[in-house]
């Protein structure tokens, strides 16, 4: 017996949802880790089967602020525009991954709303049929 379509749209979101929320939670607990670049999910429509993937890009976006790095001995010589003794902090933006966040589990919470919804829809067409 084959998945119904509606049931299979569900289904590719809901795990495609799942690695978004995955990839927002990697980047907020990354949010203090130096030269840490931040990941992106997009979600493309599979018009074939009728269903959502999510790819992810690891590594995006601008480069993060410079922060003194500890125990790197610095030289007051060097020109000015020398960054000597500072690494790259994270490039996470914290306001923009809580509202990946908010996106992501409201696009969850529709998806498991239709799980059931199908469900209760195929049973009156089977009991329909009898």
């Amino acid at each position: 017996m084959a998945i119904s379509p509606a049931m299979y749209t569900a289904a590719t979101a809901l795990n495609a949802f799942g690695i978004g929320t995955q990839v927002t939670a990697h980047n907020l607990a990354n949010v203090l880790t130096d030269g840490f670049k931040a990941g992106r999910t997009t979600y493309q429509d599979l018009p074939q089967y009728s269903g959502v993937a999510a790819q992810v890009q690891a590594g995006l976006g601008p480069d993060g602020p410079l922060v003194p790095a500890q125990g790197l001995p610095r030289d007051p010589r060097t020109a000015p525009w020398v960054q000597q003794g500072f690494l790259e902090g994270s490039n996470t933006d914290v306001a923009r991954e809580m509202v990946n966040l908010i996106v992501t589990h409201r696009g969850y919470q529709a998806n498991a709303k239709a799980v059931p919804t199908v469900d209760s829809m195929l049973g009156t067409v089977i009991n329909l049929k009898v």
